[in-house]
C-alpha cells in the first residue's frame, strides 16, 4: 500500500472514530443523576363494601380486613444540584387516593400516600443495566401546579437519618430554545413498560407545540422519542444538558404515530426562585437570555418573579397577609375598584362560557350553588365597554395593572410582574396598618424584596 493510500486510510479510520465518539457523547458517563421516584403507600383492603348500584359510588367501605405500607414507584426525576435538588413533575409528586372495587370478590382496595416525602431510587454503582436501589428520602421544596413542576431535595438516607451530602452528581441545564429542528433528543426515565431498569430512548426535536386552546400544552417541546407513563418527571437531554422534563404523550385513541411532549427547562424558573429566595438553597442559574424567545409561551417571556417575606413588627415572625404589586400611576383605591369590577366581569364571562358550551342554567346553578334566576340573568347580561371602567377594558385586553397573592404561614410570597417597571407594593393584614412602598424593578429573572415589616393597629 502506498504512503498516500495509507494516509487516506488512516484519515478515514480517524474520521470513523471521531463520528462514533461524537455520537456516544450524547449519553453521559455518569447516569446516577437520573433517579426513580416513588411513594410510601398505605393500602387498605375492605370486605363487603356498600356500593350504590345506580351511580357506582361507594357508600361505605365495609369491614377492614388488612392494611399494609408498600413502596410504589411512580415516575422519574433528575438531580440538578450538588446538594441533591431533584426536578420532576408536580403530578409525579401529587399522589391522589386510588380506590378500586372488585365485583367478583366483593373487595375494596384503597391506596393513599402514607408520607409527604418521596422515595429516591438511584443507580448505586452507576450501572444502567442494573435495577436502581432505594437510597434516599426527598422532601418537597416547591410545587408549581400550573406548570406541572416540582422541586424536591434529598434530606435523609433510606433509614431516615438526616444527611447533608454536597457531592451528588448532577446534570447541567441547556437552552431549550437553541435546539435546531430535527436535532437529537435523548429521554432518560423509568417508564413502566421498560420494567425496573432505566430506559434510554432517542428521537428528534420536532419543534414546539403551539395551540392556545389547550391550556398547559402550548409551548411544549415535541419529540418522536419513545415515552410512556413513568417517564414523567425525567430528563430530556440535548448535547449532554437537561433541556426539558418529559411530561405527556399523545392519547392512544388519536390516529397516527405517537408523540411525546416535554416541558422546556425554563418552566422550572418559579420553583427554583422559591428554593433560592425562601429557603436560601443553592440553585442552578438559568441565563436570562434563554427566556427571550418567541417560542417561550410562559410568563417568564416578559415578566420576572418578585418575592419577599411579610413579618409582624410585634413578633418578628412571618405572617399571612395580602400582598399587592400594582403600577405606580394608580392609587390603592383605584386598584381596589378595578379588582372588584374584574371579579364581577370574570364571573359573568365564565357563566356565559359554560352556557355556550351546552350546560343548562340548572347545571350551572348547581355548580356555583346559586339561585337559577340569578344564573339566568347573568346568561342574559350583555356587557359593553361603555359599561366598564376604562382600566377594566384595558386589563381585559392584557394591559398590566396589578397582581396579588397571600403570603404563606411563614410570610413568604412570590408574584410575577412585568420587568423594568416602577411599581407600588401594598401589604394588608387584618389588624395591621397597610404597608406601602414604591420600588423600581430590574430586568433579571427574579428580585427579592427581603423582609417587609407591618405594624399592628393600636
Amino acid at each position: 500500500m502506498s504512503g498516500k493510500k495509507i494516509k487516506t486510510f488512516i484519515a478515514f479510520i480517524v474520521f470513523i472514530i471521531i463520528c462514533f465518539s461524537v455520537a456516544a457523547e450524547d449519553i453521559p458517563s455518569d447516569v446516577t443523576p437520573f433517579v426513580r421516584l416513588g411513594h410510601l403507600v398505605k393500602v387498605s383492603i375492605f370486605k363487603n363494601p356498600v356500593i350504590d348500584q345506580k351511580t357506582s359510588k361507594i357508600i361505605s367501605n365495609g369491614q377492614l380486613i388488612r392494611e399494609e405500607i408498600v413502596q410504589m414507584p411512580v415516575g422519574s426525576g433528575t438531580i440538578i444540584s450538588s446538594d441533591g435538588l431533584i426536578l420532576t413533575n408536580n403530578h409525579v409528586y401529587q399522589m391522589k387516593e386510588d380506590t378500586q372495587y372488585d365485583r367478583d370478590t366483593h373487595m375494596l382496595y384503597v391506596a393513599q400516600p402514607a408520607s409527604k416525602s418521596m422515595l429516591v431510587y438511584t443507580l448505586k454503582d452507576n450501572d444502567p443495566l442494573k435495577v436502581p436501589e432505594l437510597q434516599y428520602i426527598a422532601d418537597p421544596v416547591s410545587l408549581d401546579e400550573r406548570r406541572d413542576t416540582a422541586l424536591l431535595k434529598i434530606v435523609r438516607d433510606k433509614e431516615g437519618k438526616e444527611i447533608k451530602k454536597d457531592n451528588f452528581s448532577f446534570l447541567k441545564m441547556g437552552n431549550p430554545y437553541a435546539i435546531k429542528l430535527n436535532e437529537a433528543i435523548t429521554i432518560y426515565g423509568y417508564p413502566s413498560k421498560g420494567g425496573d431498569t432505566i430506559t434510554i430512548t432517542e428521537g428528534k426535536f420536532l419543534g414546539f407545540y403551539h395551540d392556545e386552546r389547550f391550556y398547559g400544552l402550548d409551548g411544549f417541546i415535541k419529540t418522536n422519542a419513545a415515552m410512556a407513563p413513568g417517564n414523567s418527571g425525567g430528563a430530556a437531554i440535548n448535547k449532554k444538558t437537561l433541556i426539558g422534563v418529559p411530561t405527556a404523550v399523545t392519547l392512544p385513541t388519536l390516529a397516527g404515530s405517537d408523540l411525546g411532549y416535554i416541558h422546556p427547562i425554563t418552566w422550572a424558573a418559579k420553583v427554583l426562585t422559591v428554593a433560592k429566595h425562601k429557603f436560601n438553597l443553592k440553585t442552578p442559574v438559568i441565563p436570562a437570555p434563554w427566556f427571550q424567545s418567541d417560542h417561550n409561551t410562559d410568563e417568564t417571556l416578559d415578566r420576572m418573579y418578585v418575592s419577599g417575606k411579610v413579618v409582624s413588627s410585634h413578633s418578628q415572625q412571618g405572617i399571612s397577609a395580602v400582598v399587592i404589586i400594582a403600577r405606580e400611576d394608580r392609587s390603592f383605591e383605584e386598584i381596589e375598584n378595578l379588582h372588584r369590577e374584574l371579579q364581577i366581569v370574570n364571573v359573568i364571562f365564565l357563566v356565559q362560557r359554560l352556557h355556550d358550551k351546552g350546560l343548562s342554567v340548572e347545571e350551572i346553578a348547581e355548580r356555583f350553588q346559586a339561585p337559577q334566576e340569578e344564573i339566568r340573568n347573568i346568561v342574559a347580561t350583555n356587557i359593553s365597554s361603555e359599561d366598564l371602567l376604562p382600566d377594566t377594558v384595558s386589563a381585559i385586553n392584557g394591559e398590566f395593572f396589578y397582581n396579588f397573592t397571600e403570603s404563606d404561614k411563614q410570610g413568604f410570597f412570590i408574584l410575577s410582574i412585568p420587568r423594568g417597571r416602577r411599581v407600588k407594593v401594598y401589604v394588608t393584614g387584618q389588624g395591621f396598618h397597610t404597608f406601602e412602598k414604591e420600588i423600581e424593578l430590574g430586568y433579571r429573572l427574579s428580585q427579592n424584596l427581603g423582609k417587609i415589616t407591618i405594624f399592628r393597629q393600636q
